[in-house]
């Protein structure tokens, strides 16, 4: 049985695959596709971007925040969304989260005072409080960034400009994906002076090895996972180390050090984020019909637990699960060798694990509900990947009696 994840290849099936080796020499050019994309997410204040950090990296050097302040971001959150300010010599000021894992508001507005910019992201496609922490930025001054990594609200119906920038992500396991990549929009009223058209004719180009490799990270993941059990994570570990397959999050992130050259995206990475884009209702619809099927089979088994369907289904979020029948429902997965990967952010509120805590000036105990939710969560993949029979499976695993 094929393997079942929210992070490995879950946004690309075998055809997807070889469109994306299609592209390493032959689609759409670099015109056509921005015209696309301005179209799609409803500006033509957008840069693309190698990845989503690099974008984060642009917004600090345009807006110079005032180094005797902090960067805010919530507890709960991966190590890279922190390592673009880092590296610029800024610290952050973690925000404590709500029981969702959502940035809080109340502990963003005592800290507020200190701050000069917040990020504010969408954990697993649930709405943060966007308004609510903009209000809240207005009066001390502080630059918003909305970061939407796991909900792009130009697809919601009535969208709104809240914050003065926006991030987008397109990594493997976003929203839309195109392996690496992101995005970095503009409102055209912002008080900013943004140079786009600098930004598009300034960024070096990604080098060609680095194309190549993320172009190839599909295929590899597609022939792979069928029989990862029986072989197919060789495959994985042997391109890893001939060094094929990047790091989602490297040795040098993890100390909070930027490891990837500021670029602009490749056109292979466009071409196949074009794709992404024009399958993406039908994604949602197939998302939507397995984040149902996951709640009916998994309320049968976790009758205490929340389970909840975020917008666009990009995955089902049960909560309120004990740390010990976390660990007790992983343990037994990988007991029984169960073809499915549900680890998410390692349990950790700052993730991956293994991140240098002194460098990120983050407290082991300082966030006790980011702490506690990164403990007591799962979340289950809806992607184009994960089928009925696959979710049918699931119970047989668990309770393989």
């Amino acid at each position: 049985m094929k393997l079942i994840s929210n992070q490995l290849n879950p946004h690309f099936k075998f055809l997807d695959s070889l469109h994306a080796l299609k592209s390493l020499v032959v689609g759409p050019n670099h015109i056509f596709l921005n015209s696309l994309f301005e179209q799609k997410f409803s500006t033509k204040n957008i840069v693309f971007t190698n990845t989503a950090r690099s974008a984060l990296g642009l917004i600090c050097e345009t807006v110079k925040p005032d180094p005797a302040k902090k960067i805010a971001m919530p507890a709960f959150i991966c190590a890279v969304v922190a390592t673009p300010f880092i590296s610029r010599g800024y610290e952050i000021e973690w925000i404590e989260t709500d029981e969702n894992g959502l940035i809080d508001v109340k502990d963003f507005e005592s800290k507020a005072a200190h701050i000069s910019m917040v990020v504010v992201p969408h954990v697993f496609g649930q709405a943060a409080p966007i308004k609510e922490i903009t209000a809240i930025a207005k009066l001390h001054d502080i630059f918003v960034i909305e970061d939407g990594a796991h909900l792009i609200r130009q697809f919601l119906p009535g969208f709104k400009t809240v914050a003065d920038a926006q991030i987008l992500s397109f990594g493997r396991e976003k929203v839309i994906s195109c392996v690496s990549g992101g995005a970095l929009i503009w409102p055209e009223n912002s008080a900013y002076h943004v140079p786009f058209e600098k930004f598009k004719t300034s960024l070096q180009k990604p080098k060609i090895s680095w194309v190549v490799r993320h172009a190839l990270q599909p295929f590899i993941f597609s022939i792979s996972l069928w029989w990862w059990h029986q072989g197919g994570k060789v495959i994985v570990w042997l391109a890893r180390k001939s060094n094929i397959l990047p790091l989602a999050v490297t040795p040098a992130e993890k100390k909070g050090q930027e490891d990837i050259a500021v670029a602009r995206l490749g056109l292979p990475q466009k071409r196949i984020l074009a794709r992404q884009l024009k399958n993406f209702d039908q994604a949602c619809i197939h998302a939507q019909a397995m984040a149902i099927a996951w709640e009916e089979t998994l309320s049968t088994l976790w009758p205490k637990a929340h389970f909840q369907i975020p917008n666009f289904a990009f995955r089902l979020i049960v909560k309120n699960l004990s740390p010990t029948q976390k660990e007790e429902i992983n343990y037994t997965l990988k007991q029984n060798q169960a073809p499915f990967h549900l680890s998410d952010w390692d349990g950790v509120p700052i993730s991956p694990s293994g991140i240098s805590y002194a460098k990120f000036k983050y407290r082991p105990g300082q966030s006790p509900q980011a702490e506690y939710f990164a403990r007591t969560y799962l979340t289950f993949p809806t992607n184009i990947r994960t089928q009925k029979a696959d979710i049918k499976a699931f119970a047989k695993y668990l309770n393989p009696a």
